[in-house]
């Protein structure tokens, strides 16, 4: 029990007695950040000659040392008992029943607030956000900036329109949770659009790819589940939800109508400044990931991969069985997938490939990138998922039941690790890129980043994720041998 103190005593005693060695560069950092600038010349030092703070430290240390040996004269210190003085308020007792108190009044909160019901906790964070960034802003006459706006095109209403009736249909039809999926869709598709309308190709692909991948991975995922949701919500809390969304809603769009009302200072300008002579590639939204932000995309793709790695762990072993029919009554079949779903797939994997090549090969310059390349290349094989069945798409991929999308991921992220590792070779900080436009024969002047190599693992994660992902999912439903013969065979 002593080590702690005697631990904290030696770093006190070294730190006070070697404080420009200790300390000295920690303190130096925080300054400089602070200040913004280079400091000037200073130094630590223990002695500053005779002061007031040094007078007044002696004093109290001889104070002190006085008080402690008139008390402790004839052991009367340690039988002083502030109790018998002060009764229950002395500070130990007051402190005590604060602390109880404290126990107490939390013990209630989190009962009324950790009852167990998403939807209760989805309304106390919804109604606290609103509340909070709502109430300063009431009153306050910010409304709509001197900015000059542009007239809405036909084109644009309609498309507001679609996501207004999509999203008021999938409020009424939460509860049929494919119905649902559908429409989400729909929402990543209207996304999409937007950014087509903002000039922004890369990002409308990469969404469109996004919505194709996770709808397929939320159909399987709810093909675990029963197919309706059961109605739980009483017509008053439904009152509530629907005031809390409404409010949150426009909320937002009263904020957002704000900002882009108004004129405002961007720092844009530095990246389509910096972007061919810094990072090598005219593709400013690449070059931003890949290099100026390099570190955010490393530790995303990180995430990914534990995701999908995290959905191998929870699920592996896992077994269900196959629904027979569905929540109308009729009787599924799993017979052999269409002979059109199969011609058409194989003819798209190869197609799909070389376009993955050349999304790749031309994201630092032009829209793509290793993200949409992965992407691509996870809807193609998906596909060969949904035409081959599981069992024979892992097979030629030679899965292992997953696995080999795991050493993806970790060749995906070792490949973009050791990319960022490279530019300390050179004495430069981590993920910091290099470009230059070597000469190659036949093919004359080549220009090549490394931001490429950090694109590639990007590539490697995004796949192995989805696909290691998908078949966790299949794999929970696959049919044990000699289980389809017992089920009833329907004609497809």
């Amino acid at each position: 029990m002593k080590l702690p103190a005697i631990l904290l005593v030696t770093l006190c005693i070294v730190v006070g007695v070697l404080p420009a060695l200790t300390l000295g560069p920690l303190v130096d950092v925080a300054a400089t950040a602070l200040a913004g600038k280079a400091l000037p010349e200073y130094h630590l030092s223990i002695w500053h000659g005779f002061n007031l703070p040094l007078l007044m430290s002696t004093i109290a240390l001889v104070v002190g040392i006085a008080l402690y040996l008139m008390l402790a004269k004839n052991k009367r210190l340690h039988r002083i008992e502030s109790e018998a003085w002060f009764g229950r308020a002395t500070g130990r007792q007051m402190f005590e029943g604060l602390i109880d108190g404290l126990f107490v009044l939390a013990a209630r909160v989190t009962t009324r607030l950790e009852n167990g019901s998403l939807q209760s906790y989805t309304a106390w964070m919804l109604g606290g956000v609103v509340l909070v960034v709502g109430w300063p802003l009431l009153g306050s006459g910010i409304g709509t900036g001197p900015r000059e706006l542009l007239p809405a095109s036909p084109l644009s209403i309609m498309i507001w329109l679609l996501l207004g009736a999509v999203s008021l249909a999938l409020a009424l039809q939460h509860h049929k949770r494919f119905q649902a999926v559908v429409l989400v869709g729909v929402v990543g598709l209207v996304t999409s659009l937007t950014f087509v309308s903002l000039s922004a190709p890369d990002l409308a692909l990469t969404q469109l790819s996004v919505e194709v991948v996770s709808t397929v991975l939320l159909l399987m995922g709810l093909a675990l589940l029963p197919q309706h949701s059961p109605h739980e919500s009483s017509p008053a809390r439904r009152a509530r939800d629907a005031a809390l969304a409404l409010a949150a809603g426009a909320g937002m769009a009263w904020l957002t109508w704000v900002f882009v009302s108004r004129d405002y200072s961007s720092i844009s300008w530095f990246f389509l400044d910096k972007s061919i002579p810094v990072g090598g590639g005219s593709n400013v939204v690449n070059v931003i990931l890949v290099d100026f932000r390099g570190y955010d995309t490393f530790g995303e793709i990180t995430v990914l991969g534990i995701a999908a790695i995290g959905v191998l762990a929870l699920m592996e072993g896992m077994r269900t069985r196959r629904p027979t029919q569905d929540s109308d009554g009729r009787t599924w079949t799993f017979a052999a997938q269409p002979l059109m779903l199969r011609v058409a797939a194989g003819v798209v994997l190869p197609v799909a490939l070389v376009f993955t090549i050349y999304i790749f090969m031309r994201g630092h310059n032009l829209p793509g990138g290793g993200f949409i390349a992965g992407l691509i290349t996870a809807v193609a094989l998906v596909l060969q998922f949904m035409s081959m069945g599981q069992a024979k798409a892992e097979y030629l991929l030679r899965g292992q039941a997953g696995r080999r999308f795991v050493k993806w991921i970790g060749s995906g992220l070792g490949i973009a690790g050791l990319t960022g590792v490279g530019a300390f070779v050179w004495g430069r900080p981590f993920l910091t890129s290099a470009h230059g436009n070597p000469v190659v024969p036949v093919l004359g002047e080549l220009p090549l980043a490394s931001a490429a190599l950090f694109d590639l693992g990007v590539y490697l994660v995004v796949v192995g994720a989805t696909l290691l992902t998908i078949s966790v999912l299949g794999t929970v439903t696959r049919e044990v041998p000699g289980a389809s013969a017992t089920r009833q065979k329907v004609p497809a």
